[in-house]
């Protein structure tokens, strides 16, 4: 996954893993309550539709964080054509996309992210 790509030094490729475990999961939880994801930009709507029914919970801080962290996920993805972002950065992104995929899923699915669906992307 995204981890073993960093390790070898393949920013590239380990940008688009990590991207490839945040869309993964936006996809899951869609599908898990009907919703169907054909597009980047339906992820991004589905992204911008749970960070609004956690801001309208009152928690406005977790929302910024949803909001936050899917930019840099698809910063990520940028990068994989890009390539031009460094190591440092891309270590960051990573660990802040695996946090935003755990935060969705124990946000999200029924029995939090312990059961989540598995996923090969990180």
């Amino acid at each position: 996954g995204a981890w073993r790509h960093l390790d070898e030094g393949d920013l590239a490729q380990a940008s688009n893993k990590a991207w490839g475990l945040v869309a993964e999961t936006v996809k899951a939880i869609s599908a898990h309550y009907g919703g169907i994801i054909h597009s980047h930009r339906a992820i991004a709507e589905a992204v911008k539709e749970l960070a609004r029914l956690v801001g309208n919970a009152g928690d406005t801080e977790t929302r910024r964080r949803i909001n936050g962290f899917f930019v840099t996920a698809r910063g990520l993805h940028t990068n994989f054509y890009e390539n031009d972002l460094p190591e440092d950065i891309i270590l960051d992104a990573l660990m802040q996309c695996e946090e935003l995929s755990q935060l969705l899923y124990q946000l999200f699915w029924p029995e939090g992210a312990n059961a989540a669906p598995p996923d090969d992307n990180a």
